[in-house]
């Protein structure tokens, strides 16, 4: 018999994480009055883990690819074969290269023939200056490359921001230096960030894209118990004298 969970999110939520008040495991909504577990960064080891030990009703996040059926046998042994060959692998690269330096070196020396210093001129290469500035603009889709209007664009740790129009295109109303960093925010998708590199012209035209990965599902968890394979005509047979 096969043991696995199912996990579900029957009626999502359509409150903001963003808003919540962050918690050790995730964040506290004020609407329902209790803490909603971020499972997006977690690995399948540590979702089952955490359903096999939790027996409350679970508020939790989850990206839709996360909502599926676990096979609690095959996650637990994946996570235990991972070190084992891993060093397995480190060892035999550290035998492998302990054991080939010393013939490289000795190949490359022999290898190296004399060489003759010729001076010459050098041709010099323009360097164009960078701007101090930046007019960001750009736009912004979904997983399909269609256009996401309404998406909120700010600057990070300021109240200062756009939204997307119906094209899905924006212009940030300010001007943006070096480091400055966009953070992205679309209902029902996780939240992307754009840090502002150093650019020879003073406009960035930038194309951010909404993955379907980055979809995002909140609210109560429905987890389904162990799974058993059907039982076969036989089987169904002998229940009958049972």
């Amino acid at each position: 018999m096969k043991k696995s969970l199912h996990i579900s999110v029957k009626q999502p939520c359509s409150e903001n994480f963003a808003n919540f008040k962050r918690t050790e495991r995730g964040g506290f909504c004020n609407s329902c009055q209790k803490e909603v577990v971020d499972f997006t960064k977690l690995s399948d080891l540590e979702i089952v883990e955490h359903f096999t030990k939790e027996n409350g009703r679970t508020c939790g996040r989850f990206k839709t690819s996360q909502l599926k059926k676990y096979e609690i046998d095959s996650v637990a042994s994946m996570n235990m074969n991972i070190f084992p060959k891993s060093l397995g692998i480190a060892s035999f690269s550290l035998l492998a290269l302990c054991a080939t330096v010393p013939v490289q070196s000795q190949e490359v020396a022999e290898a190296i023939p004399a060489m003759e210093m010729v001076v010459g001129r050098v041709a010099s290469k323009k360097v164009l200056p960078l701007a101090d500035s930046y007019t960001v603009k750009g736009t912004v889709l979904d997983e399909t490359d269609l256009p996401l209007p309404g998406v909120n664009v700010v600057l990070k740790g300021t109240s200062v921001g756009t939204t997307t129009d119906y094209d899905g295109k924006f212009e940030f109303p300010i001007n943006l230096e070096i480091n400055d960093v966009l953070v992205f925010s679309y209902i029902g998708y996780d939240t992307k960030e754009y840090k502002i590199e150093a650019s020879e012209t003073d406009i960035i035209d930038i194309t951010i894209v909404f993955d379907a990965t980055d979809i995002e599902l909140m609210g109560d968890v429905v987890v389904g118990g162990a799974y058993k394979s059907k039982r076969n005509i036989f089987q169904k047979f002998f229940a009958l004298f049972k």
